[in-house]
């Protein structure tokens, strides 16, 4: 396996925006393809107060120039074995490996003019249960919830119908080439 990279802190920083984390022992839906890359939607060059986002086919880099003048530029997300992306129908899932040795998991689709970056929130632990009878296989404290059963596209289809991926974290406008980050 690959070195953990910027993109775990990342995640984990989206993560913990939300009071609770959910975690799952596989990349879901467990039946759904791998993606070989970025979604095409989010690739290109986009803006966002005083950061200029590049996102291509494995990577997103961002670069932000300080009131000084400074350019800094990091490395946001890079696919791969830590950080893997599923695709089922319409909507893509960017799995994340966590240090303990764990996923966690964000829903992207396009919408309009729009593609949404989407993560589990507190709400949705009352979702998996009431929509798909998903419980959590233990809890480490009160803002971690471990899945290990099997999370398929039927499964994953029901609960995003049923209103699951409850917070909107990134909105990236596809026509002013603007994001917007929510957490």
């Amino acid at each position: 396996m690959k070195k953990v990279s910027p993109v775990l802190a990342i995640i984990l920083a989206i993560a913990l925006s939300s009071c609770i984390t959910h975690y799952f022992s596989q990349p879901v839906p467990v039946d759904a393809k791998d993606y070989p890359s970025v979604p095409k939607p989010m690739q290109g060059v986009w803006t966002a107060e005083n950061e200029t986002h590049t996102i291509n086919n494995d990577k997103w880099i961002s670069e932000r120039i300080d009131s000084l003048g400074n350019k800094t530029t990091t490395i946001k997300y890079e696919l791969s074995d830590s950080l893997i992306v599923k695709k089922s129908n319409d909507y893509y899932f960017f799995n994340g490996l966590d240090e303990n040795g764990y996923w966690t998991v964000y829903l992207g689709f396009k919408q309009k003019d729009y593609f949404f970056i989407k993560g589990l929130g507190d709400a949705d632990t009352l979702t998996l249960a009431n929509s798909i009878g998903l419980i959590p296989d233990s809890t480490n404290n009160a803002k971690e919830r471990y899945f290990n059963t099997p999370f398929t596209n039927e499964l994953m289809n029901k609960f995003i119908n049923d209103g699951g991926f409850a917070d909107t974290l990134i909105v990236f406008d596809i026509d002013t080439r603007k994001i917007k980050k929510l957490y």
